[in-house]
């Protein structure tokens, strides 16, 4: 039993159950007596439970302010760095409820001590017997002056981080802090004084608080990442109000300093922000505050326009979008949602809306890396190429359909091959970035479709011809295009004179000829001059053949031709 123990440990104080750091505490008889008070009263709390030390709390207010603090000092030095090494409990309490006059060195010394070979921003010490090794660092900080506690606040951060880091004993879901445990850090919270707690944003049994917490260290409590996490208390949506945005602008461009934990929490959306070995504590899902305030923190990096944020934000969505949002978690369903809605308005792709206005990139470099992030997000499937027209996605089938009156939609097709008239419900719902991304890409069809009808009223003007090999590259290479060029009539040059026709390709064949009205086929060589044929210059009877024809035919042109 450990009472009998103590009977066996000496008289030398403090009694240790390791090798000694210091001369026991001298003179000798006031040891004794310490030790002899110290027993006493802890008999009497294992007969009544008491939580304190009377005989010792006795004997320490017969002795000066001074002395005291000797007693202290004697107890804190075999404390290093949060592992306590003696068996003085009674001490410790009555030292503690008893005021010893420190001063602010001597406070500093303390916490020096208690701290001892700790990293002071990521903590990564076992909370066995921290406690009471900061009992007497904490009573001495209390006891002064607040006018006087503002040095010492990066030692109470630095005690933070390690009472609520993911090395904590009692942090495994298995083994939770008994009252006394959770009042003490209550306690120690309390000491620490910041214009907005982050802790309930933060809570340490969530995966994602956990990571964030492990990346974070001390620095949660220093001003950028309060700043940062008071902005992002209230949940703002999938897509947050203006004014919201342009209070993350003004944070941003007047407090640079947020990007650090701005970068640090993103990357604790994919589970791993240090590296920590204790990795498996961060796995899991978001809850549904730790989704939403990721998909905050999302619009937060995309104003900045910060390029590590927004890697990392990529990273955390690629997470959780390969999955249905109907097969996620709450919290990561939001989470994906508010993600992608946020690159996407920074990329400027079609569906953001007035976001997509308002967060226009002020960099090219920035919308560019949004896109890139979009589309190693939304992981299109094998056999999906975006240049083509048709797309797989589930069951159905994405078409991009040309009019060849100069438009392009996007349809889907069912399992037998029927076009639907709207877009699946499971389309939107079981795929939701690759419809993404498949809207995205309707929109850079429209705008090739824009540049090209442009093109081809400029050549309807003044076409000087091109070598049928840059023709075939330019206007037929496309998949989309290629149906739009066959509804126009070019001219090429031959020895018994200029001939017209539209471009068609046998079948069996990979070679583009034009065939002339009469229907006969006229090849054509890699170094033959193709040019678009204006049928205002000239003769009008040919116009007015191929007019006839075209319209026997009902052909649409993308341009006014004929």
């Amino acid at each position: 039993m450990l009472w009998l123990r103590l009977l066996r440990l000496g008289s030398e104080f403090p009694r240790l159950w390791g090798p000694r750091r210091r001369p026991p505490l001298r003179p000798r008889p006031l040891g004794r007596a310490l030790i002899r008070a110290g027993r006493a009263d802890l008999l009497a709390q294992r007969r009544t439970g008491a939580e304190h030390a009377p005989q010792t709390a006795a004997l320490l207010d017969t002795l000066p302010p001074a002395t005291r603090r000797e007693i202290a000092t004697a107890l804190q030095q075999e404390r290093p760095g949060l592992t306590a090494g003696d068996y003085e409990w009674a001490a410790t309490v009555a030292l503690r409820d008893t005021r010893c006059d420190w001063s602010a060195a001597e406070v500093h010394q303390l916490f020096g001590w208690a701290l001892e070979d700790v990293d002071p921003v990521h903590p990564t010490r076992h909370w066995a017997t921290a406690e009471s090794c900061l009992e007497l660092p904490l009573a001495a900080y209390e006891e002064l002056d607040p006018a006087e506690r503002e040095p010492f606040h990066p030692y109470l951060r630095t005690v933070l981080a390690a009472r609520f880091g993911c090395h904590t004993d009692f942090h495994d879901p298995d083994s939770r802090p008994t009252p006394e445990q959770a009042a003490f850090a209550a306690r120690l919270r309390a000491l620490l004084p910041t214009r907005f707690d982050p802790d309930p944003l933060l809570p340490v049994d969530e995966p994602f608080a956990v990571a964030a917490r492990c990346g974070l260290g001390a620095t949660l409590y220093e001003d950028p990442a309060v700043r940062l996490l008071e902005l992002c208390a209230r949940p703002t949506g999938v897509r947050p109000a203006y004014e919201w945005l342009g209070r993350v602008r003004e944070l941003v461009q007047l407090e640079p300093a947020v990007r650090q934990p701005l970068r640090t929490l993103l990357a604790a959306g994919s589970g791993d922000p240090t590296g920590c070995p204790a990795r498996e504590r961060h796995d899991g899902p978001p809850s549904e505050p730790g989704g939403a305030l990721l998909g905050t923190l999302a619009w937060v990096a995309v104003v900045s326009e910060d390029a590590k944020a927004i890697h990392h934000l990529g990273r955390a969505l690629s997470r959780h979008a390969g999955q249905a949002p109907d097969e996620l978690r709450p919290g990561a369903a939001h989470f994906v949602r508010a993600g992608l809605a946020a690159l996407a308005a920074l990329a400027g792709e079609p569906g953001a809306g007035q976001h997509r206005r308002l967060l226009a990139a002020t960099s090219p470099t920035s919308a560019r890396q949004a896109r890139e992030e979009l589309v190693a997000i939304r992981g299109l499937p094998g056999g999906a190429d975006l240049s083509g027209l048709k797309v797989p996605v589930g069951p159905y089938t994405a078409v991009f359909t040309y009019d060849p009156a100069g438009s392009v939609e996007l349809g889907f097709r069912n399992q037998h091959g029927k076009l639907l008239t709207r877009v699946p419900s499971q389309v939107r719902e079981r795929y939701p970035a690759r419809y993404a991304a498949l809207r995205a890409r309707l929109a850079e069809l429209r705008g090739q479709l824009d540049v090209y009808r442009g093109a081809l009223a400029e050549r309807l003007e003044t076409d000087p011809g091109t070598t049928a090999a840059r023709w075939r590259a330019a206007f037929l290479d496309a998949p989309g295009l290629a149906p739009l060029t066959c509804t126009l009539v070019w001219e090429i040059d031959t020895v018994s004179g200029p001939v017209r026709g539209l471009p068609v390709r046998p079948a069996r064949s990979e070679h583009w000829v034009l065939r002339d009205l009469a229907g006969r086929v006229h090849e054509l060589t890699d170094d033959t001059v193709v040019r678009l044929w204006n049928p205002r210059l000239g003769d009008p009877a040919p116009a007015e053949a191929w007019r006839a024809e075209l319209a026997k035919r009902g052909v649409r042109q993308p341009a006014a031709q004929l």
